[in-house]
């Protein structure tokens, strides 16, 4: 799949919700080279989703809040320049819009007028890319594990071909096998396709292997009132210099233990609380079977 890579540029750009007082974001200024793979990072409220948004187009326009500064996409305006673009959000069941995997796939393309026969070929070609090219068209999206749902989504921004892609803590809300279906499928699209990469993701060690720079934004308060950009760099230098700032905003830092807040109990002897005996459940397909779980009083069970 043949997708030419996008450049972005953020200018003195900031952005207020109309519904808000204060700038969500302010003065954010960096610069995206066409290929690049960037990890955006930053505390809870520091903006990234709506930095994302912004990337994305889908702010508004000036009913919806106030815009400062510039971002563009090859140039052009963020807000018109959306057939450049592709959102993964980190909900797999908000994305899904279709019944059939095959339709879903088609959406995007279909609302950007791409002419029917190379919709086909390019909902085959999606598919394939994320893993998904061995289930038939007209399978139901409900009887997709989290992680296919989650390629479905990837593989249906994929056959719009944009040259930047939009990764909002795609696998947050994923088990363990499905983020790792997830992080398979969007490195053989990155390597397959050459395309500009932003993720924002709090499990930072998911996507060190694909990245090769870190934006850290700054959280606006009364010492730091814009949220600009705090730190811009290789992965390496900034988690060395911003490592302590970043766990403390709740990333998960490469080589930083994970603070245990868990309650110390000694263990529970009581009847259990909650019990599953020879359990199975599914969607059209099964998912767990036979399966003979106790929770008792006190215990705190991931």
């Amino acid at each position: 799949m043949q997708v030419n890579p996008a450049a972005v540029e953020a200018s003195g750009w900031g952005w207020r919700h109309a519904t808000r007082k204060d700038f969500a974001l302010r003065a954010v200024d960096f610069t995206i080279r066409p290929g690049e793979r960037v990890l955006l990072l930053g505390a809870s409220g520091a903006g990234k989703s709506t930095m994302m948004a912004g990337l994305a187009g889908v702010l508004g326009g000036d009913e919806e809040g106030e815009q400062e500064g510039s971002l563009t996409i090859d140039g052009v305006d963020a807000r018109e320049a959306r057939g450049r673009v592709g959102l993964v959000l980190q909900d797999p069941d908000s994305q899904i819009i279709l019944e059939r995997l095959g339709d879903d796939a088609a959406f995007g393309c279909e609302n950007l007028n791409v002419p029917r026969e190379e919709i086909r070929q390019r909902v085959r070609e999606s598919l394939d890319m994320v893993g998904l090219g061995g289930l038939e068209l007209d399978r139901s999206t409900r009887h997709l594990s989290g992680g296919q749902r989650q390629r479905l989504a990837l593989s249906g921004v994929l056959a719009m071909k944009p040259g930047l892609l939009l990764l909002d803590e795609p696998t947050a809300n994923l088990d363990p096998e499905g983020v790792v279906e997830v992080h398979d499928a969007v490195k053989k699209v990155i390597e397959a396709t050459g395309q500009t990469m932003v993720v924002v993701e709090h499990h930072i060690d998911v996507w060190l292997d694909l990245v090769d720079r870190v934006i850290v934004l700054g959280r606006p308060d009364a010492s730091s009132p814009t949220g600009a950009v705090i730190a811009d760099g290789k992965p390496d230098e900034v988690f060395a210099e911003m490592g302590d700032v970043l766990a403390a905003g709740g990333a998960w830092v490469p080589g930083r233990a994970i603070p245990d807040y868990s309650p110390k109990r000694e263990p529970a002897h009581d009847a259990p609380v909650l019990s599953a005996e020879n359990l199975s459940f599914g969607r059209g397909t099964a998912l767990g079977v036979g399966i003979n779980l106790n929770f008792y009083p006190g215990e705190v069970t991931a």
